[in-house]
This record gives structure tokens, C-alpha cells and sequence, in this order.
């Protein structure tokens, strides 16, 4: 196995290509959300990079295994590394989330949101953590939009809340784990491309304007992101939310 070959407290010198070229390959990484968003972005980077990966939808570059969740968290973590072999990095990203204004929200759709969102997530996060535990080496790193950071944020109730409580669940495990090798990191991203791309022109510009840097996020932008955290070189990264907004956000 080739990933994570120095520790947390050490510091490894090569360059961004040397990392590509060796730290990636051989390294075993499970994707969910492979399909929505950032996520086919986040496959390609981290399959150009060398590693091997099980994704639980399909994705632009073919993975090494679709694996669906259908059977819950612990199927499809023991399924990854039946396929794959152990997970040095498991990444979930963020999908989709249909626009409602909180009043209008029904018991069962908050339900399904927060169940997809938050505890089908942390379940995941929690079983590939038993399993890195034991190996003393492992990144773990998830998509929170800024709904689940900032508030307010009209018509996204329901995921904001999963987002947050997520966020929360980020920083427990980070504290907990640090000290077994395991990092656990957490990506805020706003106004990306995918998410506007649906917008009309006077939406667009009008969201433009309030961006310091004046653009809309990339896809691949997130996909480097993802790359930093699951690297050696954010061995001393952990219990973060790394914001990707432009300026628009500042902690």
C-alpha cells in the first residue's frame, strides 16, 4: 500500500507533480456523490492522479467500482474494500437540493433530507473510520455548502440543518480520531458552476456581483481542494471547513 507513507507530524518536500506521479497511485478511495455537483470533478482529478476508486454512481472517467448504497453505509464500505482493498480516503460530495421555502417543507421531506444528508453520511464516515482506526492512517473529507456554514439562506432549510449538523459531526470525529493518523476535513462551496448553470443571465450576473473575485466557482477548483486534504501535505489539517466561495464568505 503506498498511501500515507509519511505521518501526521512530518512534512513531505516534493512538488504538487511528484505527489501526482507517486503519493496517489495505489491509493484506495471511495467517492459518494461521484455523479452530482463537483463530484465527477473530484473523480477525474483523483483518477489522473493514480489513485483507485469506488464510486457509488457513475462518473465521466470509469472507476474501478460502482458500488450502489443501496445496502446502507457498512455494505458499501465493506464492498470498497472487498473490490479495492483498504481505504486510505473517503470522500462524499454534495448533491443536488431542491429549492422550498421552509414553511412549505413537509415532516417526511425534512426527514429524507436530513436522513440522505446528514446520518446516511456520518454512517459512512463513521465505518470507514472503524476500519482506518486499525491501520492508523486515513483522510476523511465531505461537501457542506455554506447553507450548512453561514445561514441565512432562503428555501434550503432542510439541508442546511443536515449540512451543519454534518459540520458539527466533522469537528467531534476530527478530535477523536486525531490522534489514530486519521484526518477528517470538510469542504464549503458556494455558487458553483453546476449550481447556476440552470440560472437565467440577469440571475447570473446578479450573483457575479456580489463575488469579490468576480466568477462562479469551477468544478475543478473543488476537485483540487479534494486533492490537498486526501494528500500528506495536510497531515496537520484536521476538524477544518475549507471555504470556496470566492471572498463571498470569510471566516
Amino acid at each position: 500500500m503506498t498511501g500515507f507513507a509519511v505521518r501526521n507530524d512530518e512534512f513531505e518536500s516534493d512538488s504538487m507533480t511528484d505527489a501526482a506521479d507517486s503519493e496517489f497511485k495505489g491509493m484506495n478511495v471511495a467517492v459518494i456523490g461521484a455523479a452530482d455537483g463537483v463530484g465527477p470533478a473530484v473523480v477525474d482529478a483523483l483518477r489522473g492522479a493514480g489513485a483507485r476508486l469506488a464510486v457509488d454512481s457513475g462518473s465521466s472517467h470509469a472507476p474501478d467500482a460502482i458500488i450502489p448504497l443501496d445496502h446502507g453505509p457498512a455494505a458499501f464500505i465493506e464492498r470498497c474494500e472487498t473490490e479495492l482493498g483498504e481505504l486510505d480516503v473517503l470522500v462524499i460530495s454534495a448533491r443536488p437540493v431542491a429549492n422550498k421555502p421552509v414553511l412549505a417543507v413537509t415532516a417526511e421531506e425534512f426527514r429524507e433530507v436530513v436522513e440522505h444528508d446528514l446520518v446516511q453520511a456520518a454512517l459512512c464516515m463513521m465505518e470507514a473510520a472503524r476500519r482506518m482506526v486499525k491501520r492508523r492512517r486515513g483522510r476523511i473529507i465531505v461537501f457542506a455548502s455554506m447553507s450548512g456554514k453561514t445561514g441565512p439562506h432562503h428555501n434550503v432549510g432542510p439541508f442546511a440543518a443536515a449540512k451543519g449538523g454534518l459540520l458539527a459531526f466533522v469537528r467531534v470525529m476530527a478530535a477523536e480520531l486525531a490522534e489514530h493518523g486519521i484526518t477528517v476535513n470538510g469542504i464549503a462551496t458556494a455558487l458553483f458552476e453546476p449550481q447556476v448553470a440552470a440560472m437565467s443571465d440577469d440571475r447570473r450576473a446578479a450573483l457575479k456581483r456580489g463575488i469579490p473575485v468576480g466568477r462562479f466557482g469551477r468544478s475543478e477548483e473543488a476537485a483540487h481542494a479534494v486533492l490537498f486534504l486526501a494528500s500528506n501535505k495536510a497531515g496537520f489539517v484536521t476538524g477544518e471547513c475549507l471555504n470556496l466561495s470566492g471572498g463571498r464568505f470569510m471566516d
